[in-house]
């Protein structure tokens, strides 16, 4: 196996296989040792700041322009029969940070933002919804399952490591990133940027 050093990943998977080698000799000398489970491949996301909006209500509809729009068969809405949020709306749904591994940048970079199901949950879809139809400021569109959506670490970025908004030109002002452990299952095509609307379908 050929383990590429200059990244955190290949160093990580290193310091884990030197570790595991070392307990089965430590083991094969001193009797059984019960081995503790690898690490995931992931720290979980950090809580910078806990949701601050009344429980099953909607946000105002915003005074300007929406940074996203959900509409379809959703049944809490605030404007037009669909849900349309600011960035002050956003921040009331709390704060995360997370890194995970870009595929398109090919290193790993730190965001923060909210879990994509909690904005979904906070338009609650009706019962017969299944997916996400997702389209970018460029006519980029994408599909997403919610059953994955609403079980998996799949996160709505809309700031940088440091918290600075993210522009248009770095995939603002939101975006869609996926867990390290979601790299096998969802293709690299899904990490949409520049979101305009999220349409429940």
């Amino acid at each position: 196996m050929t383990v590429d050093l200059r990244t955190s990943t290949g160093r990580a998977r290193l310091a884990r296989t030197v570790a595991a080698v070392a307990a089965l000799a430590l083991g094969a000398a001193c009797g059984p040792t019960v081995i503790a489970p690898s690490a995931a491949s992931t720290a979980a996301p950090t809580v910078l700041r806990t949701p601050d909006l009344a429980p099953g209500a909607p946000p105002a509809a915003p005074q300007g322009k929406p940074l996203l729009t959900v509409t379809g068969r959703i049944t809490a809405t605030n404007a037009d029969k669909a849900l349309r949020v600011d960035e002050t709306a956003l921040d009331r749904m709390g704060l995360l940070a997370m890194t995970v591994n870009d595929p398109w940048a090919k290193q790993r970079l730190p965001f923060q933002g909210i879990r994509l199901r909690d904005l979904v949950d906070l338009a609650r879809p009706d019962a017969g919804a299944t997916s996400l139809h997702i389209r970018a400021l460029d006519d980029y569109q994408v599909d997403l399952q919610l059953a994955d959506v609403r079980t998996q670490e799949i996160f709505l970025a809309t700031r940088d490591g440091s918290g600075t908004d993210l522009p248009i030109e770095d995939g603002g002002p939101t975006r869609v990133v996926f867990s390290d452990d979601l790299a096998q299952r969802f293709s690299p095509d899904l990490w949409i940027w520049n979101i305009d609307t999220i349409d429940v379908r």
